[in-house]
């Protein structure tokens, strides 16, 4: 009921055009206004194939199309540079603030998103798992759903989830939910562990790996397309080399991974990569070390998926985000309630 009821004020309020009016009317003086990051993934459209973990995961393109030029009326959009810039001055912003992320680089970030923030002269920041970039491979996340999409078993067994009981997955809805929880299991686990179960399941699925790493199903962005953002209003940051939970891997593989990822990054694109956010980004997917590291080698920020607002007191190294809801009304009561 308490949802019904919330979701009919969030209509009401965008719809009459005061959800928008309280964000402005709610304005601070003095620098003192909050700046949330938004988080997005995958935008995807009606000829997408992928199993829809939700609007943060997968975003349609029909509602990034209407949330850009609402956020844009709405408030001061700008960049990660300009974020960590008034953060770690002391200027703050002088008007609710908005900045737009998307993690691990994938393809549609160019064919579906691009031309949307091009078309509206908006900044975003993608965050590059670099090993990924200009092949064929995926995150392991996105391994879970191209194998149980290619599978023709209708059910599975897997020691390591729900007591080895046998699992179905006969029904679309079925595949997505395994999915959820496979992925929710293996990222509490270390990554070597997490990679040996990895196969395990595939073993059940009977995916051959070339199925999984199908060169035609290309999932992420090759670096002509990168090249081609950064030159035209889009900045890019470190999401790590390979993708681990890297609170999973041992201290010196994990710096190694980030540091390689940064390395990469500046060798490709030829300037300074000033940004890092860590994969998953939750508390326990990172530590202080880690931290102290990435403001060691050269960062100027660090993003979590932490859910909240920055300002002045925030440390650019700790920066929270927002995953990115749809519809429309959903986003802009969602944003509101942070900001008034």
């Amino acid at each position: 009921m308490k949802k019904h009821i919330r979701n009919a004020v969030y209509r009401t309020l965008h719809y009459s055009g005061l959800s928008a009016a309280l964000v402005k009317t709610a304005a601070k003086p003095f620098g003192k206004n909050s700046c949330i990051i938004l988080v997005y993934h995958r935008i995807v459209d009606d000829s997408s194939v992928y199993l829809d973990k939700g609007s943060v995961v997968h975003h349609h393109l029909s509602d990034f199309v209407d949330e850009i030029p609402y956020l844009k009326r709405t408030f001061q959009i700008l960049s990660m540079d300009d974020i960590v810039d008034r953060i770690s001055s002391g200027e703050g912003f002088d008007r609710p603030t908005i900045a737009i992320t998307f993690d691990d680089g994938y393809l549609d970030n160019y064919t579906l998103a691009y031309p949307v923030l091009k078309a509206h002269e908006v900044p975003a920041t993608i965050y590059l798992a670099t090993s990924l970039i200009g092949t064929s491979g995926k995150t392991w996340t996105d391994q879970i759903e191209v194998a149980l999409l290619a599978t023709k078993k209708r059910s599975i067994v897997l020691p390591f989830l729900y007591e080895g009981k046998e699992l179905a997955i006969s029904t679309v809805e079925q595949k997505r939910d395994l999915s959820i929880s496979v992925a929710k299991a293996l990222k509490e686990i270390p990554d070597a562990d997490r990679r040996g179960r990895l196969l395990e399941m595939f073993r059940a699925l009977e995916v051959r790996a070339d199925i999984i790493e199908d060169p035609d199903g290309r999932l992420m962005l090759n670096w002509d397309e990168v090249k081609e953002m950064a030159a035209n209003g889009i900045t890019f940051g470190s999401h790590s080399h390979t993708h681990p939970i890297l609170s999973r891997v041992p201290l010196l593989d994990a710096q190694e991974d980030i540091k390689r990822s940064k390395q990469v990054l500046e060798e490709r694109l030829g300037q300074p990569i000033n940004h890092f956010a860590y994969p998953n980004g939750r508390v326990e997917d990172f530590s202080d070390e880690l931290r102290d590291y990435c403001q060691k080698i050269g960062f100027s920020s660090v993003a979590t998926v932490i859910y909240g607002t920055n300002g002045t007191e925030s440390s650019p190294f700790c920066l929270k985000r927002v995953g990115a809801v749809s519809p429309l009304w959903m986003m802009s009561g969602e944003l509101m309630r942070y900001f008034v």
